[in-house]
Formats: structure tokens, sequence, C-alpha cells
């Protein structure tokens, strides 16, 4: 976070799945390396925008994320074996999305999947002005500052840069977060999510906790 980035051109990876690219810095956004992407829901989304902004202080609103068909709590193995090729699978369909909560909160990782959602769900909005920065501050709030409620594990470089741009933040001010706890999912949680042992409990109508 040096004086020497006001002019240069830094190599800033910005926006889901599009890789580095070479663009002017701009303010207030936290200058670090980049990693991975994002998925987006389709009709049934895990967050709806309308229902209340953020949940309570950013935190996914719980009733949001579960199946609203009690029918049809068991995944299909067609829905299942989709989930296994790819974590985007799981994040795109609000049923696997609903699992996959489940199954971190037993790992005591819910809050990366309810970070990833409220930052998915800021961007959806889209907000300005006053109201993006006290959206973000909420989410600062919720998931990034010392002794948060749902403290999500960003090394302290990150969370100094998201600080120093919450009096005057950008809609991007929470993309590296995304990415890294992205990743923390796609190489912890879902592997162990997807394995054909846990696959076959879903599909015959068992808990994360049996």
């Amino acid at each position: 976070m040096g004086n020497d980035s006001e002019s240069e051109s830094d190599e800033i990876c910005c926006g889901i799945s599009m890789g580095c690219i070479k663009i002017h810095t701009l303010p207030c956004m936290p200058q670090v390396p980049a990693s991975e992407a994002d998925g987006t829901s389709e009709d049934e989304r895990i967050i709806d925008p309308n229902d209340q902004p953020y949940g309570m202080m950013g935190v996914v609103n719980p009733a949001l994320s579960r199946p609203k068909n009690s029918k049809s709590k068991k995944p299909t193995p067609q829905q299942a074996k989709k989930w296994q090729e790819s974590i985007e699978n799981v994040l795109n369909d609000p049923k696997g999305c609903a699992f996959f909560h489940k199954f971190l909160q037993n790992e005591f990782a819910a809050e990366n999947l309810d970070f990833w959602n409220s930052v998915k769900e800021l961007k959806n909005k889209n907000p300005s002005g006053d109201r993006l920065k006290k959206d973000v501050k909420q989410i600062y709030e919720q998931y990034l500052r010392d002794n948060a409620e749902n403290l999500i594990n960003v090394n302290n470089r990150l969370k100094g840069a998201i600080n120093e741009c919450l009096e005057d933040p950008r809609l991007e001010i929470f993309d590296e977060a995304q990415r890294h706890v992205y990743g923390l999912m796609k190489d912890g949680a879902y592997k162990r999510f997807i394995t054909e042992s846990h696959i076959q409990t879903l599909i015959k109508g068992h808990s994360c906790n049996s």
C-alpha cells in the first residue's frame, strides 16, 4: 500500500473468471495478488436481493439458503453428479448451495460461504454513494474486523487494505477477499463435500450430521 502506486499501471485481477489484465490503479481497491473466481445463481437465488439487505449485518439469512420444497430435500443422482463436476455447479444450484452450507456448518467454516454470498449480493444490488459505504461497512464489521462475529481467514495485509478504503469504497473492495475464500472452499471443504460416500448419504436422504 505504498505511495508509488498512484501513477503506475498495476496488474490487478478484477472481475470474476477474467484473470489478470493491465489497468491503471483505481483508488481504494486493495492491491494484492489475485486467485480465482465466482459463480452466479439462477432462478432461485441463495439470497434474493429483494428479501433483505445482506441479512443481519451482512450475514446470509439461513432461511434463504435452504431448499424451499420440503418434499424434494434429497438431491437427485443427476444433481449430485453435477455437484461433483465443479464447485461452480454447487454454488449455482440453490439446493447444492444449501447442502454445501450445511456441510460447512459442520466444519465450522460456514462464514466463508456466507461472506462469498454477501459480496455477491452486494454486487447484484450495485449500490452507490452513502448506501455503498454503509453496506461495505456492514460486511466488513461482520467478517473482517478484529474479533468479528464471523471472522474469515484472510491475511492482515488484505484486511488492512480493505480497512483503508472503508470511507471511500468501490464496489470491488471485497473482490480479492471473495476470491480468497472461494479458493479455500474449492481446495478444502468442497473436495470433502463431493466424496462418493458423502454424496451417497445425501442422495439417500441422510443429513450431514448422520
